[in-house]
This record gives C-alpha cells, sequence and structure tokens, in this order.
C-alpha cells in the first residue's frame, strides 16, 4: 500500500502538538516566577576608610547564579566572586551572602583598593546587570565613578526557540515524507 507525503504529514503534525506542551512548562519557565526585577542599594554607596561598608540586591525569583567585579578606571574588570550560587563565600576582604532572593556583598573593613564600581551579573530566571559604586572617603582617596557604565538587563526570549523548534519538527517531518515517497516511487518502478 502506497501512503502519500500529506496523508503521513498530519499525523507528525499531531504528533508534534501533543509533545508540544510537555516542553513548554520548562522553556517557559519565566511564566511562573515573572521577571527578576532587580532593586539594588542605591548606585552609589560612600563609606569611611575602615568602616563596614555594605551592598545588596534583590530580584522577584530566587539566585540561580551571580558574579561580581570590581571596574577601577584604568584597568580591567577584576572578577571577585564568579558564578555563585545559594550560599556564604569569603575572598581577600569581600564576604558575599546569597540566600534565597537577596545577595548581600559585604566588606567589613572599607579599604581603598575596594573603591570602585561593582558590576553585579544575577540570574534568576533572567540575566540581569547593576552597577553600584563604593566611594571610600578619608584625606587619601576619593574614587568618583566613571562616566558611562552601560545599564542592561537581558530577558531571555523563549518566542525565537520554540518557533525554531517547531519549525524543525515540521522540516524533519516534510523530509521524512519526501524521502519515503522517493522511495516507494522506485520501488514502484521496480515493479
Amino acid at each position: 500500500m502506497l501512503t502519500s507525503a500529506p496523508s503521513l504529514l498530519i499525523p507528525m503534525l499531531l504528533w508534534a502538538l501533543v509533545l508540544l506542551p510537555s516542553s513548554l512548562p520548562s522553556s517557559l519557565s519565566f511564566i511562573k516566577g515573572g521577571w527578576d526585577n532587580p532593586t539594588c542599594t542605591g548606585r552609589v554607596v560612600s563609606v569611611s576608610r575602615g568602616e563596614r561598608a555594605e551592598m545588596a540586591c534583590n530580584i522577584s525569583n530566587p539566585f540561580k547564579l551571580i558574579s561580581i567585579c570590581l571596574v577601577v578606571p584604568g584597568k580591567e574588570c577584576r572578577l571577585i566572586f564568579k558564578d555563585m550560587a545559594q550560599g556564604h563565600f569569603s575572598q581577600d576582604g569581600w564576604k558575599l551572602r546569597v540566600q534565597g532572593h537577596t545577595a548581600q556583598l559585604v566588606m567589613e573593613e572599607a579599604q581603598d583598593t575596594q573603591a570602585g564600581t561593582y558590576m553585579w551579573e544575577m540570574v534568576g530566571c533572567q540575566r540581569s546587570s547593576e552597577t553600584i559604586t563604593l566611594n571610600i572617603s578619608g584625606p587619601e582617596m576619593t574614587f568618583s565613578p566613571p562616566k558611562a557604565i552601560p545599564q542592561r538587563q537581558t530577558r531571555t526570549p523563549m518566542g525565537p526557540m520554540l518557533l525554531l523548534v517547531i519549525l524543525s519538527i515540521l522540516g524533519l517531518g516534510l523530509v521524512l515524507c519526501w524521502f519515503r515517497r522517493r522511495r516507494s516511487a522506485r520501488t514502484q518502478q521496480l515493479l
């Protein structure tokens, strides 16, 4: 019995539609929790040398990862913490506490080497970036922030990815139908 390509295409499309809802909850997880909407302590934190300095960022969803680097004019971004998950971390005078929706960076005794602009890269359901400048006052040094550090919040576009998956399934179905039809035409020629 020979089967035409259009009659094979319909069951394949129905099968794709059956599988599609099961893959949606994981790929569209941001809908459940909403956007991260990061809020951080003010753009500038000022403390006296040797005092406790504290910065914090909150997001609407629990943190998955966070990275913080220090930007000082004329130098590259110095990575302090990279891809940290939930927990408490300490390194070279910096303490990072990531718990639920809150991340907190603390310097018990702020030093001149810790002054600068801190770039926070946060991942909850999306990737977000924020900057906070730490000024340390005293007779020796005051840090002024660079003129322009871009603020951005990137939201992962799920629509194009979903469209790509659906088109891939349809394309695979069409190739399979073409192959079967071609094979059945050859079989008919041999008879």
